[in-house]
């Protein structure tokens, strides 16, 4: 994603004839794509921050934010720069992280986005944005087009873009809405299965009837996605269940969903195998006694 991103920005800057794009990376090896169309490879984010007044951060987690802040604020000389935080965080990670950053003179925007790599490639991801006005505004030829389809202003609190992050999102099926749509869909498709009706005329039916979100979503079970690259649902589930508990409001869907996903990582774990996002589709067929593999996944496999 964050590759994606920093690509489109460099590919705009560019043709803008402006100062290319300075970037770091964990490792060096996945900026080569982007030194190859004009990037500058930075050693340290001390060099990074040095010599730029805006600087994005897309990375896995709270705590590889917070590492990485910690690391720009020991760069020093941070008077009205602007970090634009694109990660899916706690709405108190992003809070945390403000009031540390305005002890330097510096600003955050908290900037999640809605979306997938291949959607970031395009430019369709959605961004929301919170922070002080002025530095959104400063920020905003940056995004709408260039990053992202369009950004949407949340708030001057950078904390509550974290939170509608949390609370949902259209594309992303690592997130708390979607993540309940995927138990739903998945208890569909299990007793479509079991009842010899098929899959694919439930898949039909989303589509005809609710739109190409959940027919995506019953694609990524039926279609074998569930079973190969790497879980976040975890963390983000488990962050909106944190979210609600801060405010006296139970969840029991998201509950249960954070209940399966669990149980998937333990599968995951035995089988060494890893799992995607939607890995609570494999324990729904094991509660049902189905296998955790379906047979799109097993022809495939084999």
């Amino acid at each position: 994603m964050g590759s994606a991103m920093a690509s489109n920005l460099q590919n705009y800057l560019h043709a803008q004839g402006q100062l290319p794009l300075r970037f770091w990376n964990r490792t060096a090896s996945k900026g080569e794509a982007l030194t190859s169309l004009g990037g500058i490879h930075c050693d340290s984010i001390a060099d990074v921050v040095r010599d730029s007044g805006i600087i994005f951060i897309s990375t896995s987690n709270d705590e590889a934010l917070q590492t990485i802040v910690a690391q720009i604020i020991s760069a020093g000389n941070l008077t009205d720069k602007i970090i634009v935080d694109t990660t899916t965080v706690l709405p108190d990670t992003s809070k945390a992280v403000s009031a540390r950053l305005a002890q330097e003179n510096a600003f955050l925007v908290s900037g999640p986005v809605f979306g997938s790599a291949p959607m970031a490639a395009e430019r369709k991801i959605l961004m929301v944005a919170a922070g002080a006005r002025c530095t959104i505004h400063r920020i905003s030829p940056y995004i709408k087009d260039v990053i992202a389809r369009d950004m949407i202003e949340v708030a001057d609190e950078p904390e509550k873009a974290s939170l509608l992050k949390i609370i949902g999102a259209k594309q992303n099926a690592r997130n708390f809405l979607v993540s309940g749509l995927t138990e739903i869909i998945g208890e569909a498709q299990v007793l479509a299965e079991k009842s010899d009706l098929g899959t694919g005329v439930v898949e039909k039916l989303l589509e005809a009837q609710f739109g190409p979100l959940p027919t995506m979503i019953s694609k990524r079970l039926t279609q074998g996605v569930y079973m190969p690259p790497k879980d976040l649902a975890l963390k983000d589930v488990r962050h909106a269940i944190e979210c609600g508990a801060v405010v006296e409001t139970k969840l029991p869907v998201g509950e249960v969903v954070l209940e399966h996903l669990k149980r998937a990582k333990v599968f995951s774990q035995e089988q060494d195998r890893q799992l995607d996002s939607a890995a609570s589709y494999g324990i729904i067929r094991c509660d049902a006694g189905l296998d955790f593999e379906n047979e799109f996944v097993k022809r495939r496999d084999a």
